[in-house]
């Protein structure tokens, strides 16, 4: 394998995976081949295999390399918890949160599409991708909201972890309807305005104001 502290050696690998990266996007992983990728890139199939033994290695780098994960990874722990974070409201924080998870998303659209429609196929690369920036997202929100919680600033949550989720899932949902599905074009409506709109609903949700919500038990009549 080329040396990979030698600029060309890595130009050119990564030539690799953007042409490879663009074509799985585009066609699926089963309708790109090796022979694809290296005319996509402008060099010989042979080349190819002095950085890469296989397609699937390529999509393996692809998803180990340039999925969102270096936000999720290492810029969220400092949004979360970073001296600054401590002084700051719940919602300022959970804002920032919002706008770094959604920009490190848009920057990989073209990964994360390639991620869920391969997602089936490799399981056990999708658990990974899950567990390792997901998850644990996950537990780095739901550890900031029970803190916030024990404080007073927020009410106790009976799952904090449940909590962080659903609010994972209310800024996945603008990623999935309004860019991979296209909702954009039926309903425009900006990031920003999403992620207002699904903040306050998420620390204020849709009870009317000096009603306390009930759970899906409550009010319900015993069967005779």
């Amino acid at each position: 394998m080329p040396e990979e502290g030698s600029e060309g050696a890595s130009s050119r690998r990564d030539a690799i995976m953007d042409a490879a990266l663009l074509l799985f996007a585009t066609n699926g992983l089963d309708g790109a081949s090796v022979e694809d990728i290296a005319r996509s890139a402008g060099i010989g199939k042979g080349t190819i295999y002095l950085y890469f033994r296989s397609k699937d290695e390529i999509f393996d780098a692809i998803l180990a390399e340039r999925w969102p994960g270096p936000y999720l990874q290492g810029r969220l722990p400092d949004v979360l918890n970073g001296p600054e974070a401590q002084q700051l409201p719940v919602e300022v924080v959970l804002e920032r949160l919002a706008t770094g998870f959604l920009d490190a998303l848009e920057r990989n659209m073209l990964v994360l599409r390639l991620a869920v429609a391969e997602a089936y196929r490799f399981p056990d690369t999708a658990e990974h991708l899950f567990e390792t920036t997901f998850l644990k997202a996950n537990r780095l929100l739901a550890a900031f909201l029970e803190r916030r919680a024990q404080a007073g600033e927020i009410r106790l949550l009976e799952s904090p972890l449940i909590a962080a989720r659903c609010l994972q899932g209310m800024l996945m949902t603008y990623v999935l309807s309004q860019e991979m599905l296209g909702g954009k074009k039926f309903t425009p409506m900006s990031r920003g305005e999403w992620i207002k709109g699904a903040l306050n609903i998420f620390m204020h949700g849709v009870a009317a104001a000096g009603r306390e919500p009930q759970s899906a038990d409550n009010g319900r009549r015993p069967r005779a």
